[in-house]
């Protein structure tokens, strides 16, 4: 199995997934099939309904919850960590891009 598969999410149609960001923003980028969202952020304003297509995203900010279900058909999506959700490592790969080595890249800081 590809690192990529294992970082899959699966939906079964009609089925409902509840999801709480409490670790960061993420980016949710469809890789199949149709999802219907509803998002609640972490302020007082309303919630939302947002339809995704195949290689569509959205991004979500930390303290989101969010309902997601396949549409008539099972759904897969990744949740991906946006570079603006780690700038001291997103700085330093930046200033290494000419020079780095993969060796150099595994030694970068987590954020």
């Amino acid at each position: 199995m590809s690192e990529s598969q294992q970082s899959l999410w699966r939906v079964e149609a009609r089925q409902a997934l509840r999801l709480k960001l409490d670790s960061g923003p993420r980016e949710l980028q469809v890789v199949e099939g149709q999802l219907w969202l509803t998002v609640s952020a972490a302020t007082e304003h309303a919630s939302q309904d947002i339809w995704l297509q195949p290689g569509q995203r959205l991004a979500l900010a930390r303290g989101s919850e969010i309902v997601i279900e396949a549409w008539k058909a099972p759904a897969g999506f990744q949740l991906l960590v946006p570079p603006s959700a780690c700038p001291q490592l997103l700085r330093q790969l930046q200033s290494l891009r000419s020079t780095a080595g993969a060796s150099t890249l595994a030694a970068a800081p987590a954020c």
